[in-house]
């Protein structure tokens, strides 16, 4: 299940500052934004930019379950580059959908059932530009004591893959559902 939303950026005060601070200044800052809310064995997910959730599933895999909203990965959908060019392609910082930009803004919104050890990653751009996807699912299945380690884990990657950007990542390990 998937459905959109658009979000009135001036009738949220934390998000109007930046759009109204990018008014006053003329500049177009903006920032991308991925989250997840979990209640029970249902993940209900909203998201502009090209932050990511992903889902780790046995035996699947790992499955990207937002679409980053950027040229290059419109430039992927429509068949004019493969996947892997995303990384280096000259026009990869560039997103077309953020939140301080515009007064308002088109958020994707979907529902994700989950299953008893299904992990979630909630990560920005820094985290999956260094740290290609077969890594990441390499690292979130990797046995740690919590998932703030398993974070821990794929912050680091990223740092070392070359740190390029901020780096963040949330995970989320369903046990007992």
């Amino acid at each position: 299940m998937s459905f959109h939303t658009i979000i009135r950026i001036s009738e949220h005060p934390a998000r109007a500052d930046q759009y109204e601070y990018n008014q006053q200044q003329g500049t177009t800052m903006g920032t991308t934004m991925t989250a997840a809310l979990v209640i029970e064995t249902t993940t209900y997910v909203a998201h502009v930019g090209d932050s990511r959730l992903y889902l780790y599933r046995e035996p699947t895999g790992l499955a990207q379950i937002t679409r980053d909203h950027s040229v290059v990965a419109e430039l992927v959908a429509t068949g004019l580059i493969t996947p892997d060019d995303i990384y280096t392609h000259p026009m990869r910082n560039q997103i077309y959908r953020c939140l301080g930009n515009e007064a308002n803004v088109e958020v994707d919104a979907s529902v994700v059932q989950l299953a008893e050890e299904d992990v979630l990653l909630l990560c920005s751009d820094g985290l999956w530009e260094m740290v290609r996807d077969q890594q990441i699912a390499a690292i979130m299945i990797t046995p740690t004591p919590n998932p703030s380690d398993t974070a821990h884990a794929l912050i680091q990657a990223a740092l070392a893959g070359g740190g390029e950007d901020n780096v963040s990542a949330i995970v989320v390990h369903m046990s007992n559902v």
